[in-house]
């Protein structure tokens, strides 16, 4: 009878048990911390947009030109599509089972993505933009 290969875990030394650090794959500690990241983002983004209902254009521009809400609004653009695409990547790589169809579809996701961020970026540098 042979023992048993002792593992090492990250939490304790070698033959402590057999555990999991617990700490995740790198697709889910960045799926986590940027979930962590949009909350007070998505918050702050939502508080902000809705401020401007019923305010001019002028005092839009006024509003989103300020260095404070111009930057998260940038960051929950930014960090909002990175979190979605890996989302969708991971239901790409998960549910389209055809080789080539996954491919593409994840080239197109990522393009998809690059896209909207573009457009977001732009969005709010011309509206943050001084006249």
């Amino acid at each position: 009878m042979t023992a048993a290969t002792k593992f090492k875990s990250g939490r304790t030394a070698l033959g402590g048990g057999y555990v999991s650090n617990h700490s995740g794959s790198f697709h889910a500690r960045f799926m986590r911390l940027t979930s962590y990241a949009l909350a007070p983002l998505g918050a702050l983004s939502a508080w902000w947009i809705l401020g401007l209902a019923g305010k001019t254009l002028e005092g839009v521009h006024a509003e989103i030109g300020r260095p404070f809400p111009a930057l998260v609004l940038l960051a929950f653009g930014i960090i909002g599509m990175t979190h979605a695409r890996q989302g969708m990547d991971e239901i790409i790589e998960d549910y389209v089972h055809d080789e080539a169809l996954k491919a593409q579809a994840i080239v197109a996701n990522t393009w998809a993505s690059r896209a909207i961020t573009a457009i977001w970026i732009l969005a709010i540098l011309l509206i943050a933009a001084p006249k």
